[in-house]
């Protein structure tokens, strides 16, 4: 590190693609970085520090290089515990620089849990997008009477590949935008930008008017975001310049916000325009975060980037009909991942899986001849899974096609349907990501498959064949008043063949939940096939039907078993 330059304490909240990025680079050059986390986010940094892949070299800054990691599940985000309060009585460091590298729509209350560690000559620095947050953290840090706000923003793009594991693959370098919201630049924050300048894989960009350039990555963020999350995974910002209806809806969302911010009193030169053109090109495979977060069923920024251009639109009395109809037409999903939406699902069109449990009744136990080492459901100590894409999974009333030889077996099943993406969730907060109930007939393979079991291998052949999955119509989750009292019932050509209870299931469905969303993330649609207490031999010709006693006959599931069809 260059010996005319400070080392200031860095208090990065969040180590996400941002947080994580720009706080390893700047523990890189030899600054004293401090990160706020939770979770596996921190179990994370304690075992191995941050690590970044990226395309301006790669970066491991072990824990013991770090300064300090603060949990945040002990904070507030309406002010500080008395816990906190007592770190900082006790000594907890004051920070040269709060960077809050969170989403837009939480950067508030993230400020709050950073005040203990904000003093006099603290600077606060948004990295967030979106324009409207400013005014609300300049005020809450202004009514603390601690630190100083500066205007931020930054250029890059990356994720978390894993917790404490940061991956950058466009943005080169990728760069910090920040200055005053008014004046000329401090004596401090004209070190702030010495010290980034001074980083490996990162620049800084001090400017004497920071909002028009902040402006200027806003317009082109809302512009991108409203064409790519409308468009799909593939429309990358590199598509978006070479297919020519799309550069022109881009453009036109682009006028709309260039004529906004000019209406606000703010330059925007017509080069920048040229030059973010470029940039498209240029960013081959890139996507913006807020897309992504759409396309995965996440809440994302976009009401405080497209939302609020339309909400400055109409308080300014600049028309931005583009930008309006891209917004208005994402809104449904993010109602649905923020839960704020009571849209009934459909499985078959949303989901991307089933995953089901095996041996997850009291007393049952695998064939002893069929698996490498005979297990009681008593001694599972957590649920085991097959997974089974949704695209083998068929609508009630389907044929379920038998491939030529193969011996038969019905099961049926309460399936767990989830409304909105999830991952890592707890066992007590697993029921608030399930949306409802089906029946699906889990149908067995009992002649092919099994036999790998003895070995030790996968359950693939024998359950996850095309057409093996019949799922029932779904049910809000308000219909059953509890999912572990239910009677599952399975009919063979109009005959009861068994009763099954959901209290005889070893595991919970809250425990089932938060389990399989520890294995992979779970989305909107996908169903979890809580475990079958019996099942029974079929043949061709054969007419199946499952439904739950008491409830109505429209949501009974049926299949008949048919020949493979001849293609």
């Amino acid at each position: 590190m260059a010996e005319d330059l400070p080392v200031f304490r860095w208090l990065f909240f969040g180590c996400g693609g941002v947080g994580g990025y720009f706080g390893a680079r700047l523990a890189q050059q030899g600054q004293r970085v401090s990160f706020m986390a939770r979770n596996q986010a921190l179990a994370a940094l304690r075992k191995h520090g941050v690590r970044i892949k990226s395309i301006c070299g790669d970066v491991t800054v072990p824990p013991e290089k770090l300064d300090q990691l603060i949990d945040t599940g002990s904070l507030s985000t309406g002010g500080y515990s008395d816990e906190a309060k007592k770190q900082k009585l006790e000594g907890q460091f004051i920070a040269d620089v709060v960077v809050l590298g969170c989403k837009a729509w939480e950067a508030e209350g993230c400020l709050q849990m950073c005040r203990p560690w904000c003093g006099p000559e603290t600077q606060v620095l948004p990295l967030q997008n979106g324009v409207e947050g400013f005014d609300k953290i300049k005020e809450l840090v202004s009514s603390w009477g601690l630190g100083h706000a500066l205007a931020g923003c930054c250029n890059i793009v990356s994720a978390i590949q894993e917790p404490g594991l940061i991956r950058h693959w466009a943005a080169d370098p990728p760069y910090i935008t920040f200055g005053e919201f008014a004046g000329a630049p401090s004596a401090k924050t004209k070190q702030m930008q010495a010290i980034f300048e001074a980083c490996p894989g990162m620049a800084g960009h001090l400017e004497e008017e920071a909002m028009p350039k902040i402006w200027e990555k806003f317009s082109f963020i809302c512009a991108t975001t409203g064409v790519q999350a409308n468009s799909g995974p593939h429309t990358t910002q590199d598509v978006v310049a070479k297919t020519p209806e799309l550069l022109e809806l881009w453009k036109s969302a682009m006028g709309e916000i260039i004529a906004l911010a000019r209406s606000n009193g703010l330059k925007y030169e017509d080069a920048w325009l040229d030059n973010r053109v470029n940039m498209l090109a240029q960013a081959v495979g890139a996507t913006t975060s807020c897309s992504r977060d759409l396309w995965a069923g996440k809440p994302s920024e976009i009401d405080d980037l497209l939302g609020s251009v339309v909400r400055m639109g109409e308080a300014k009395g600049v028309p931005t009909p583009v930008v309006n109809t891209l917004f208005t037409s994402l809104i449904t999903r993010e109602r649905l991942a923020r839960a704020s939406s009571n849209l009934p699902i459909y499985p078959l069109m949303e989901g991307q899986k089933v995953l089901g449990t095996i041996c997850n009744h009291k007393g049952q136990q695998l064939p002893e001849n069929f698996t490498k080492e005979q297990k009681k459901a008593e001694e599972y100590l957590r649920p085991e899974w097959f997974i089974c894409p949704m695209s083998s999974c068929i609508l009630s009333g389907g044929q379920v096609e038998v491939p030529t030889g193969v011996k038969m077996a019905w099961e049926v099943e309460l399936g767990v349907v989830i409304g909105r993406a999830c991952s890592q969730v707890s066992k007590e907060n697993a029921m608030d990501y399930v949306a409802g109930y089906c029946v699906v007939l889990d149908m067995t393979a009992t002649s092919i498959g099994f036999d790998q079991m003895k070995y030790g291998l996968s359950w693939t052949r024998n359950k996850v064949q095309s057409t093996f999955k019949p799922i029932g119509k779904f049910m809000d989750k308000s219909q059953i008043e509890d999912p572990h009292a239910l009677t599952l019932v399975c009919k063979v050509n109009g005959k009861e063949v068994t009763r099954d209870s959901t209290a005889m299931m070893k595991f919970s469905i809250a425990e089932q939940v938060a389990d399989a969303s520890q294995l992979t993330p779970l989305q909107r649609g996908d169903v979890l096939l809580a475990g079958a207490g019996s099942l029974g031999p079929l043949d061709l010709g054969d007419n199946v039907e499952g439904s739950i006693e008491g409830m109505d006959p429209q949501y009974t599931v049926r299949a008949t078993l048919t020949a493979p069809k001849e293609i």
